[in-house]
């Protein structure tokens, strides 16, 4: 598991990140996505800012920037290694990744959008939420997907 997540981590630290906008595409999808579940919500953004780079918010805060640690795909890595170090026919391994990957990513913006919101509404608590609070769920939750599918592994031999 670890040389398969190291080897995966090697390929996008040394040759996705720097040779691919793969970052670039993620944050820009996670911050149309955010801006429009916020949108929905009845929230007014701020304004873009050629300043800031992957910046959004709620009118009359800071909001928040999304770099490239936050844009899930270290998760995603993190997910897949899992998947494949463990017996199972390719097409499940597949459709596991697959699911796991997009709840993954529903996750992440659900958490950028409750730190939006937690700017507006709880400012002191951002590093807090952002720190410990967000990274213990996100990681549980891939936890607990691993473990699902290791459970229907065990009961079909997928």
């Amino acid at each position: 598991m670890l040389g398969l997540y190291l080897l995966l981590q090697g390929l996008y630290d040394y040759f996705l990140s720097p040779k691919t906008s793969i970052d670039t595409i993620l944050i820009e999808l996670l911050i149309s996505q955010s801006e429009n579940v916020l949108t929905a919500l009845n929230y007014n953004l701020l304004e873009p800012n050629p300043i800031y780079v992957n910046h959004l918010g709620i009118s009359g805060t800071s909001g928040v920037i999304i770099g490239n640690p936050c844009d899930g795909l270290s998760l995603f890595i993190l997910y897949i290694s899992f998947i494949l170090i463990f017996k199972g026919k390719w097409w499940f391994k597949i459709i596991a990744i697959g699911i796991g990957v997009s709840l993954i990513h529903i996750l992440n913006l659900i958490r950028i959008i409750s730190l939006a919101l937690i700017v507006k509404y709880y400012p002191n608590w951002l590093d807090f939420h952002h720190s410990y609070t967000f990274t213990l769920i996100i990681y549980a939750c891939i936890f607990i997907l691993w473990l699902l599918r290791v459970k229907i592994y065990q009961k079909k031999e997928w």
